[in-house]
């Protein structure tokens, strides 16, 4: 009798050790540092305006070098998930800085500057510390970014979602440029929007271009 129970209780134990073992996996696989920064920067509801504009996400933890100065035009418009007068529209040319990269904490600095061909104003989007995902040549960047359009007679000030996802095009080992790129902006904060110039909370646009040449 004696003996019964204590190869029950040594089959407890172990049983215990393996659920506890099979658990901390699945936790480790749900919490690991690319997913939590993931997480910071896109909720339910960011999450559901990324998947209306069906921008590309290149995940994971090995993304390429990308810092350099890129030339995108035409900067057009491409998709939206409001009923949209820029659908379709090239709004201009933007030059996009990506500097200070850390591949130890996955992140980047990131600079947009748009000059619209067709108003009198420029926009530009710009944040540090950016979230970078990816591997290989393929990369994702994720941020929340200080917006600001210059209309001249005044500046509208705004936080957007910023997802810029493409893949380094790279010859000889020196970076020629980005292809397929992709760059999402969905309003995150308005602060109020007080000349009631900007789109609303969750609204967002895609921006392609299937190459942006590397000014280096």
């Amino acid at each position: 009798m004696k003996t019964t129970a204590f190869k029950l209780f040594i089959f407890c134990v172990i049983l215990g050790t393996t659920a506890c073992s099979s658990n901390d996996s699945a936790e480790n696989e749900t919490s690991t540092p690319e997913k939590k920064l993931y997480d910071y920067y896109v909720d339910s509801n960011m999450q559901k305006s990324i998947d209306q504009l069906g921008i590309a996400i290149h995940k994971g933890n090995t993304p390429p070098n990308v810092e350099g100065i890129y030339n995108i035009d035409p900067f057009k418009c491409t998709m939206s998930n409001f009923s949209d007068g820029m659908l379709g529209v090239n709004l201009g040319a933007s030059t996009l800085t990506l500097s200070n990269q850390n591949t130890v904490n996955l992140s980047v600095d990131f600079k947009n500057f748009i000059i619209y061909s067709y108003e009198d104003k420029n926009e530009t989007w710009e944040g540090k510390g950016s979230f970078i995902s990816g591997e290989g040549n393929k990369f994702s960047i994720l941020l929340h970014s200080n917006g600001e359009i210059d209309y001249t007679i005044y500046k509208a000030k705004f936080q957007n979602l910023i997802i810029l996802s493409g893949e380094l095009d790279v010859q000889n080992g020196k970076i020629k440029g980005i292809k397929n790129l992709q760059m999402a902006s969905i309003m995150s904060d308005d602060y109020g929007d007080p000349h009631n110039t900007l789109i609303s909370i969750g609204q967002g646009r895609l921006f392609t271009n299937s190459y942006a040449g590397a000014n280096n």
